[in-house]
């Protein structure tokens, strides 16, 4: 049995190189933040393997992602608004 991944994700046509690079494209921040599943990675890596393009696309999106984070500075707020945010979040759950 296929999970609902692998069948979203199958190639259907000849058309599929460029179907994949749309997935891929959708897929390149969860993969750079690594909120990507085993699965979505195995796919995605199996991809930009064989697709210059997809791969350049996401060497450029993690040097964007790291010449970013390397300038933002880390705040720390008070537990309290912490708390309040979290609580306003489970209100609308």
């Amino acid at each position: 049995m296929e999970s609902k991944f692998t069948e979203v994700y199958q190639k259907t046509s000849e058309e599929g190189h460029d179907t994949d690079c749309g997935k891929v494209s959708d897929m390149l921040d969860l993969v750079i933040d690594g909120e990507a599943t085993t699965e979505e990675e195995k796919f995605f890596n199996a991809h930009i393997e064989d697709c210059v393009s997809c791969f350049e696309n996401h060497q450029k999106q993690k040097l964007l992602k790291g010449i970013i984070s390397g300038h933002l500075k880390r705040v720390i707020v008070p537990e309290s608004l912490a708390f309040s945010i979290k609580a306003k979040i489970q209100e609308t759950l």
